[in-house]
């Protein structure tokens, strides 16, 4: 008999060959194979346990002997059926209680968080994350001074330049979040601990749902905002492109990293969910892409406005507050996920 402990080093790379043999099996303990049979979960001594006696007492009877797990691994073995702890077979759609992890959302009806695909998931994530004040108000007040220029060239270079940048020091913030975890690989109670971070994520989206403003970024004070104002005014004035440039990048990269203050959550959620899925590291990067993708979007939405219009405006106060309250309620249910039933954001 061969034990492996999931958080140990090298049993997740074992764990995803045997999901290799069996698609359907999802990441959960204890996952229990004998003789090739594999059965996952533990009911009872008087169920799973006497059901387990049997299945090792049938192979040690047999002319050929129990096949060692190794073995196993090594075989060629395809489409290995899943039995579940009751007696039943789980090949697909197991069932599970999953109304508590169930948001019924006015807009779209009920979301069911334990079937969402890795895609919808970085879609949706991704897409709230975008509403941070802490560096929208950059954005419209660099938009404002550009717009007063009169120069449409120097709107379309210089904004863009200061979107591009802040989305991609926020690729490379979250690509190494996801590194972290690959580098930890599965390990339970950093799972644990990432699930209390997004319930205490989700309850401080609450609290700044139902502030005095929730458009006004709480990080950084007013001297702050300030020097942030003079320093673009300076970066105007510069007469030579390539300056003009480095300095909006600069300003992009020192404004993304006061709002990774603001923003942690979500992204820390997204990539410990992306760790322990078992995809390609190709596909990972991708999914990442997706979030930054939609993370961007109201920026993208507010630098047309400010082209097309020559008025740079923000998001309202009503709708930023119900992002919020969405965005807490879902960082409450991926926490509860993450802690009770992490096998639930296992996507095939």
């Amino acid at each position: 008999m061969e034990y492996l402990e999931i958080t140990e080093l090298g049993t997740p790379e074992l764990f995803a060959k045997v999901q290799d043999h069996a698609p359907a099996l999802q990441q959960g303990v204890p996952t229990i194979i004998i003789d090739g049979a594999i059965l996952q979960g533990y009911e009872t001594h008087e169920t799973t346990g006497v059901r387990l006696a049997g299945m090792v007492d049938a192979c040690r009877t047999s002319e050929d002997g129990c096949l060692p797990f190794r073995d196993f691994l090594a075989s060629d073995a395809e489409d290995v059926e899943v039995l579940t702890a009751a007696g039943g077979t789980c090949t697909e759609h197991c069932e599970t209680d999953t109304g508590k992890y169930t948001l019924n959302l006015w807009f779209i009806g009920p979301v069911d968080l334990t079937i969402m695909s890795l895609p919808a998931l970085s879609i949706l994530l991704g897409f709230l994350d975008g509403f941070n004040p802490c560096a929208m108000w950059v954005l419209i007040t660099l938009l404002t001074l550009l717009i007063n220029t009169h120069d449409n060239k120097k709107v379309w270079i210089i904004g863009g330049t200061f979107l591009f940048v802040s989305g991609a020091v926020y690729y490379l913030f979250i690509a190494a979040w996801l590194n972290v975890f690959l580098l930890i690989g599965y390990n339970m109670w950093v799972q644990k601990v990432i699930g209390l971070v997004a319930i205490g994520g989700g309850g401080f989206y609450l609290y700044e749902a139902f502030g005095k403003d929730p458009n006004v970024c709480k990080v950084t004070n007013l001297s702050r905002r300030q020097r942030t104002i003079a320093r673009m005014k300076e970066i105007m004035e510069y007469s030579a492109w390539p300056a003009m440039v480095l300095g909006v990048a600069i300003l992009a990269v020192s404004v993304n990293m006061i709002e990774l203050v603001c923003t942690a959550g979500l992204p820390a959620i997204f990539t410990q969910i992306l760790a322990f899925n078992n995809v390609t590291d190709l596909a990972r990067y991708g999914y990442i892409g997706l979030y930054i993708l939609m993370y961007m979007i109201d920026d993208f939405a507010i630098f047309a406005i400010a082209v097309f219009t020559l008025h740079a405006t923000g998001l309202t106060t009503k709708y930023r507050r119900f992002t919020l309250i969405f965005g807490g309620a879902l960082m409450y249910a991926l926490g509860l996920l993450l802690i009770f039933a992490p096998e639930a954001l296992t996507f095939n």
